[in-house]
């Protein structure tokens, strides 16, 4: 059994419903450059809440918004954990790279806390850090 199903029922559908409000507000300023997007999300208060550590939020994300077999790429994922976790009194930081042997211009999006990957999965996948938003 895995840590998410071992939470309650109530705990379980009111971090669904975080991460799905977090997710309408990162589309609805998706057309806003990033560093935008960022300071927006950096706006938003602080709020005493349940904490949710890193690998479990990553998790939810992850499996939280996929609907069938679609999943939003890594980008939107990312924004809902760093808001998140910001909203958490934490200080995420969005990093975003290519492939270690790049072939395309396929960038990759993950979290890190202190400089350690959290998310969410696959995380920094063997990819090289282009950009840090902090």
């Amino acid at each position: 059994m895995d840590e998410l199903q071992r939470r309650p029922l109530p705990d379980r559908i009111g971090l669904l419903t975080r991460i799905w409000v977090s997710y309408l507000r990162v589309v609805l300023m998706s057309r806003r450059p990033l560093p935008d997007q960022i300071k927006a999300l950096q706006a938003r208060p602080v709020r005493v809440t349940r904490q949710v550590t890193p690998r479990r939020l990553g998790w939810a994300i992850h499996r939280g918004l996929r609907v069938g077999p679609v999943t939003p790429r890594c980008l939107p994922k990312a924004l809902v954990m760093y808001e998140i976790l910001h909203e958490q009194g934490a200080a995420p930081e969005l990093v975003i790279g290519l492939p270690n042997e790049a072939r395309s211009h396929q960038a990759h999006a993950w979290i890190e806390l202190d400089s350690v990957d959290v998310g969410p999965p696959p995380g920094r996948a063997g990819h090289d850090e282009l950009v840090r938003y902090t």
